[in-house]
């Protein structure tokens, strides 16, 4: 009989709510075949089963603890995380809690070595970077699923998965007993351990590295900038290297490497711990009180299955792959696995699509995910040097930064950034010339407009399709071809950008655009029209003159 901890986790700073068991209907008799249990409600999970219920899809998301994380763990958010966060409607929540920054800086020794600028200009609605808790992340999320009608099942762990047909049936445990649920599709989001991915038998395939960090969550009233801090080799660490960056409410992480003669046992040690703790808070000139919050040990990896998508059962987020968090890449990696799949596994359970549209969806995501990993190896090499040779090549760098601007580039994080997916097969390729503007298959361009919103408030999870500029032709031609994709049952917007504001028929949404602001960014002077996917990746596109194409463009996408 499953038994979680239900003692709320420690904490100074978040007051943690134990979900008590609520016994399901199901374990009386049996309720039918559900569209979608979703396994796992850390980020990617609850991400994944909100766009769902946005969408028209009631998820089962059953977890096996009594509460959310533990511990700050994922705290670095990038803009387009979100933006998809805004989409599930509780940014204002997150940025309630959290606190945003724009640069870092590398340390080797003493000197200061590279200094990490991140864009951030006026048409950015979102900082680059947003550090929250993943406690604070999951309870808003948690609070929004519940509000959307999710069935979230706490205290529920899987035992057991059969799949036979069409279907797949899960065997849960709880603490009044087991139970029997069946379900046409599974989707794992369990993490790094996931018992979805282990009752299939499937395994990662990549880098796994040696080098291994404790991580350590301490409360000090320190005022010091946000921006995220690397130490090459700090004196109370001779040979490695530590980071450090702050959360809201007085956190600071340290995170700092276990030289290899030392045990995992012996790196957890508690007075070890704070020793280093006091070590770099010495090093960095600091003399306040301070307390322990929470510590982990963590391995850096850079690992990925073949595929996300295994008949009835399809993965996201760490139960897919395992990134190195340098770069911020684990959870931000996760929550956009979860955009992608809302609307295809959506539009599979509402029989608008085929299931062979989710075959995209593992395509699309493995190719990211695969790219990360190169990019993520880089940084991981440079920061925790695998081998002698890695170690060789680190330190020249290093010792060139100090005073030579060439090589500074090279200590670059390699920060996560959003995924193009110019090259799926879903992607309808330009027939026209853009000078500007999010090409085919890239995520879409924030632009501020001159009442103060941003163009992405009104894109909503649905195909939506954008009309720039003031030509009746234009739009009618769009509008008509839109409304044979909705007289098909499809949810297709239509958002009129426009000099004058003014809302022509038909329109879901008008954007004021006097000055033309929006359209040069999109490069759509003199009309164009875009199609974003329910994801926001653009489409297609298409300017004035050229055949309207809005109905073609959804079912070669493989809407029905």
């Amino acid at each position: 009989m499953h038994t979680p901890n239900t003692r709320p986790h420690p904490s100074s700073y978040f007051s943690y709510e134990v979900y008590p068991f609520e016994r399901p209907a199901d374990m009386d008799a049996p309720q039918g075949t559900y569209p979608v249990v979703i396994v796992g409600a850390g980020p990617a999970g609850l991400v994944l089963a909100i766009q769902l219920a946005l969408q028209g899809v009631k998820p089962v998301l059953i977890e096996s603890e009594a509460q959310v994380s533990g511990g700050s763990r994922a705290v670095a958010l990038t803009r387009r995380s979100m933006e998809i966060i805004e989409q599930c409607g509780v940014a204002p929540e997150f940025l309630g809690q959290a606190i945003v920054w724009d640069e870092g800086r590398s340390y080797y020794r003493h000197a200061v070595v590279h200094h990490l600028k991140i864009p951030f200009g006026e048409d950015d609605k979102f900082a680059p970077m947003t550090n929250l808790g993943q406690c604070w992340m999951e309870k808003i999320l948690v609070d929004r699923a519940l509000a959307l009608g999710v069935d979230l099942r706490f205290q529920t762990r899987l035992e057991a998965m059969a799949v036979a047909g069409d279907a797949v049936t899960l065997t849960l445990d709880t603490p009044q007993g087991e139970y029997m649920l069946r379900a046409d599709w599974v989707v794992g989001t369990d993490g790094a351990r996931s018992a979805v991915r282990r009752l299939q038998g499937l395994r990662f395939e990549g880098e796994s590295y040696e080098s291994r960090f404790v991580i350590a969550d301490f409360n000090i009233a320190l005022d010091e900038p946000v921006g995220r801090r690397c130490y090459f080799e700090p004196p109370w660490l001779p040979g490695q290297t530590a980071l450090m960056h702050k959360t809201p409410k007085n956190v600071w992480r340290l995170d700092y490497q276990v030289p290899d003669d030392v045990s995992d046992e012996e790196a957890l040690d508690d007075e070890r711990i704070n020793s280093h703790i006091r070590a770099h808070l010495f090093y960095i000139g600091v003399d306040l009180p301070w307390s322990r919050e929470w510590t982990t040990l963590y391995k850096p990896n850079a690992l990925t299955l073949r595929s996300y998508n295994h008949g009835r059962v399809l993965y996201c987020g760490d139960a897919a792959h395992l990134l190195p968090v340098f770069g911020v890449r684990g959870m931000n990696t996760g929550v956009q696995d979860s955009i992608n799949l809302a609307w295809k596994l959506a539009a599979v359970v509402q029989k608008k699509a085929d299931a062979a549209i989710l075959d995209t969806y593992s395509s699309e995501r493995v190719a990211d995910a695969r790219q990360i990993c190169v990019e993520a190896s880089r940084s991981t090499r440079m920061v925790a040097p695998p081998t002698r040779g890695f170690r060789v090549m680190q330190q020249a760098v290093l010792s060139l930064a100090i005073d030579h601007e060439f090589a500074r580039p090279l200590l670059h994080w390699r920060t996560s950034h959003p995924i193009d997916y110019e090259a799926s097969p879903l992607t309808w390729k330009d027939a026209d010339a853009f000078a500007a503007g999010p090409g085919p298959g890239a995520p879409p361009r924030n632009v501020r407009l001159a009442d103060g919103g941003y163009l992405l408030d009104a894109i909503e999870p649905a195909f939506n399709v954008l009309v720039f500029g003031d030509d009746a032709a234009l739009w009618n031609a769009a509008r008509d071809d839109a409304d044979t994709a909705r007289a098909r049952g499809l949810r297709v917007r239509l958002i009129a950008v426009r000099a004058d504001g003014a809302k022509p028929q038909g329109a879901d949404a008008v954007v004021a655009d006097p000055t033309g602001h929006a359209q040069a960014l999109w490069g759509a002077e003199g009309g164009a029209v875009y199609v974003l996917r329910p994801d926001q990746h653009v489409c297609a596109r298409w300017k004035k003159g050229s055949a309207t194409r809005v109905a073609q463009v959804l079912r070669h996408v493989g809407l029905q």
